[in-house]
């Protein structure tokens, strides 16, 4: 093998895993807005079981910066924020942010959040039945806080 065949064996794969570290947005983490203020209690349940995916605050494992895995984990972030963001929570409207109560009260009574694959890499954020309870009595003030329209 010649010197560019062993340069070129050296820095490609060193590209791709600084470029998957990019688009798995480890390099920077956005101010947030307008995040979400909780109980105290309930701050703390969802900070360790939502926020990674939920949140402009996620705390990126060093295996999020190693393709293939980087690209899957960035799409679980981005979709998870696009539902629903409790950093930008003061900027949503009254009536999506009802609906995103809603939401939350029905996937937490359910147990489809956090999902299973999160849980399987990340075990502390399994919620237990008195989080998932706590969790619901705040959606229940919260709701009851928040204007009709």
């Amino acid at each position: 093998m010649d010197r560019v065949g062993i340069l070129a064996a050296i820095a490609l794969p060193a590209a791709i895993l600084s470029a998957s570290a990019r688009l798995a947005g480890a390099g920077g983490v956005p101010a947030p807005t307008s995040a979400l203020q909780a109980p105290a209690p309930v701050q703390a349940i969802l900070e360790q079981a939502c926020y990674d995916c939920h949140s402009d605050r996620t705390r990126w494992p060093w295996y999020s910066a190693v393709a293939p895995l980087s690209w899957l984990i960035e799409r679980d972030v981005r979709l998870g924020r696009q539902q629903l963001n409790f950093s930008r929570w003061g900027s949503y409207y009254p009536v999506t942010r009802r609906h995103k109560l809603q939401w939350i009260g029905r996937v937490v009574r359910s147990a489809r959040m956090p999902p299973k694959s999160y849980l399987f890499m990340h075990p502390q954020g399994r919620l237990s039945p008195a989080d998932r309870a706590q969790i619901e009595r705040w959606v229940t003030s919260a709701l009851a806080a928040e204007p009709k329209k």
